[in-house]
């Protein structure tokens, strides 16, 4: 999983060969990068940040409701080196997190 850009934006890759229109919300490609006051901000206020190899430091999925599927929460657990398989629940990635330490149980 990518950053999310917060605003419509238009990402041009390096070389110009790559072109695309970004919403709110759209992830936003790995080849592409965008000024932190243009990405999404976490539910704890802080935006998600890109490193300078352009891979995007992935926050904590909420636990319900926008943004909690299997895909989030599978993306969350790869960047923090939890094993997840293709065929796991997203309570499956969860509980795979929590007995990884990454998240408290407590939700």
């Amino acid at each position: 999983m990518t950053a999310r850009s917060a605003v419509h934006v238009h990402v041009v890759s390096k070389d110009g060969s790559k072109r695309q229109w970004l919403a709110p919300g759209d992830e936003v490609p790995s080849w592409a990068s965008l000024d932190e006051r243009n990405l999404q901000q976490t539910e704890e206020g802080a935006s998600v940040r890109q490193s300078s190899s352009g891979s995007a430091e992935v926050p904590e999925p909420s636990r319900s409701g926008r943004g909690s599927g299997a895909e989030a929460w599978r993306a969350f657990a790869e960047s923090r080196g939890v094993a997840v398989d293709a065929d796991m629940s997203r309570d499956d990635i969860v509980a795979a997190c929590e007995r990884a330490g990454v998240v408290s149980t407590e939700g």
